[in-house]
């Protein structure tokens, strides 16, 4: 059992190890990308968002409003 360890010690020694470094690397990249669509989609009216006390809730009304 480890004592005194934190989620910082963690993060620094996955840093520290090379073949993890490039994964996450990767991981923050593909979450930035994923941040920027969704904003996108938010500025563009395809998704709504309701922010409230218990949380925030992404809602699809205009593409289910579409009738084919």
């Amino acid at each position: 059992m480890v004592v005194g360890r934190t989620l910082w010690d963690f993060i620094f020694e996955a840093l520290q190890t090379p073949g993890l470094r490039v994964y996450l690397i990767a991981l923050f990249i593909l979450l930035e990308v994923l941040l920027i669509v969704l904003l996108l989609l938010i500025h563009s009216g395809l998704i709504g968002v309701k922010i409230s006390f218990g949380g925030f809730g992404i809602e699809l009304d205009h593409l289910g409003s579409l009738q084919i």
